[in-house]
C-alpha cells in the first residue's frame, strides 16, 4: 500500500493518539504473553507426583483446568491485539472492517483492538453480520 494511502486510512486518529494506542496494544500483548508463560510454568510445576491424596489431585486438576480456560480468553484477546497491530501496519486501523467507516476515537481508546464501528458491532453481536475468520 502506498504511503499516501496509509496516511489517508488513519487520518481520523491523530498521530500522537495512534502511537499511544500502538504502545498500549504492544504492552497488552506483552502482558498476556508473560501471563501465558507463568501459567505454563505453574501447570508444569503442579503435575501430579503420586504422593498427594485424591482430593489434592482433584484440586490440582481443577486449578490446571481453570488456568487453561483463562488462557483461552487470553489467547482470543491476543489474536485481536495482533490483528489490530497488523491493521496499523496495513494502514487500515481506525476503519470498520465491515462498512469502512471511521471507528470513533473514544471507542478505540476504550477498546484499542476494536475492528468494527458501534453499529456493525451491534450487528455482529446479534449474529446479523457475517464474520470472517481472523
Amino acid at each position: 500500500m502506498a504511503r499516501t494511502e496509509k496516511a489517508k486510512a488513519i487520518v481520523e486518529v491523530p498521530q500522537d493518539r495512534f502511537q499511544a494506542l500502538r504502545q498500549r496494544l504492544q504492552n497488552q500483548r506483552d502482558e498476556i504473553l508473560n501471563m501465558y508463560k507463568q501459567d505454563l510454568r505453574a501447570g508444569q510445576e503442579s503435575a501430579d507426583d503420586g504422593t498427594e491424596d485424591i482430593v489434592d489431585r482433584a484440586n490440582n486438576a481443577y486449578n490446571r483446568e481453570l488456568m487453561f480456560s483463562l488462557s483461552d480468553t487470553e489467547r482470543n484477546t491476543l489474536l485481536q491485539i495482533e490483528n489490530a497491530l497488523r491493521r496499523m501496519d496495513d494502514g487500515t486501523y481506525g476503519r470498520c472492517s465491515n462498512c469502512g467507516q471511521s471507528i470513533a476515537l473514544p471507542r478505540l481508546e476504550a477498546l484499542p483492538w476494536a475492528r468494527f464501528c458501534v453499529d456493525c458491532q451491534e450487528l455482529a453481536e446479534k449474529g446479523l453480520l457475517e464474520l470472517e475468520a481472523s
